[in-house]
């Protein structure tokens, strides 16, 4: 990558695009290399300069990649509450160093690198992240209350197992949970402290992610992983999902693996499937734990993910989420 084209990769995602849905629809016809970094250059916006535009710029390019109107309600028309914010030369600098690691660059685990990444961000952020967040429909009335506490595994366990409950005991103790991951619960004091609803969503997301991406659909396998952050985007405009996927696209921009246009399909569908599914953060989930995880599904309202897997074997490129 040349100075040149990462400085006007800079400028491009500082300034923001006008019109994701073209830029979608001219992506799915030639996945051009400028275009490519256009799509990658808005999703780096979002994530870090106007956060209050997620639903917007991802309807407009999932609209576009997909060739379909996404079943939500409107984003707000409002204009946002002032110019883009500015973006750090530590937050660029951390942003290449984890999307384009020079070779021999020793590797922290993703979660940490993306708290890092957060940490460069402007401190006038939050605000803009609830804004966002509250403009999702549901999430207001989801976050009214304290954050919810953690699941009881062993309490769990005890269901029938056919259940959704037993199915979740299950998945609280798979290796790698992050609720039961020992470095997300020592971030969670602190997520528990951000402003409201930021503390709420946080925390729900941590403690959730095994119960929701289960009836969800979503899988622990690479590219479930990228579409199941679309979807908590989707749902409830999580911004750790926001920053690992402008991460995720901008180093499917200038990589370009084999598995592009997966990876593409992955993301954009996990959004509008986050942005068709009733909000989870409100499910009554008391009362479903004897239930089988389908009829779950069937109360719920909820379509299971179409996921890549169903299709194909092939992993390719695997972006690391978690």
């Amino acid at each position: 990558m040349t100075a040149a084209t990462r400085q006007a990769f800079e400028t491009l995602a500082s300034a923001g695009p006008d019109d994701t849905h073209a830029l979608a629809v001219g992506l799915r016809r030639n996945l051009a290399p400028q275009t490519l970094r256009a799509v990658a250059a808005a999703a780096v916006h979002v994530s870090a300069a106007a956060p209050e535009r997620m639903a917007a710029i991802y309807d407009g390019l999932a609209a576009g990649w997909l060739d379909q109107d996404i079943a939500a309600a409107p984003a707000p028309s409002a204009p946002p509450p002032g110019a883009p914010l500015p973006i750090s030369e530590g937050w660029w600098r951390t942003l290449w160093s984890i999307a384009l690691p020079p070779a021999g660059a020793g590797r922290l685990r993703y979660g940490q690198q993306m708290m890092e990444l957060a940490g460069e961000l402007d401190l006038r952020i939050n605000p803009r992240m609830a804004a966002a967040a509250l403009d999702l429909p549901g999430v207001a009335d989801a976050a009214g209350g304290e954050p919810p506490a953690a699941f009881d595994a062993e309490w769990l366990s005890q269901f029938s197992p056919a259940s959704l409950g037993f199915a979740l005991s299950q998945e609280l103790l798979r290796a790698g949970s992050p609720a039961f991951d020992p470095y997300w619960a020592s971030v969670l004091p602190y997520l528990r402290h951000m402003p409201a609803p930021l503390n709420y969503i946080n925390v729900q997301v941590i403690q959730s992610m095994p119960l929701w991406s289960l009836v969800a659909g979503y899988s622990f396998q690479g590219l479930d992983r990228v579409a199941f952050g679309g979807f908590l985007m989707g749902q409830v405009g999580h911004h750790y999902s926001a920053l690992a996927s402008a991460v995720t696209l901008t180093t499917a921009a200038f990589r370009r693996p084999d598995n592009l246009e997966l990876l593409l399909d992955c993301l954009f569908k996990g959004w509008a499937h986050g942005r068709s599914t009733p909000l989870l953060a409100l499910a009554p989930w008391n009362t479903l734990w004897s239930a089988r995880v389908d009829q779950a599904r069937e109360a719920l309202g909820v379509r299971p993910f179409a996921s890549a897997y169903a299709q194909t074997p092939h992993e390719g490129w695997i972006p690391r989420i978690i």
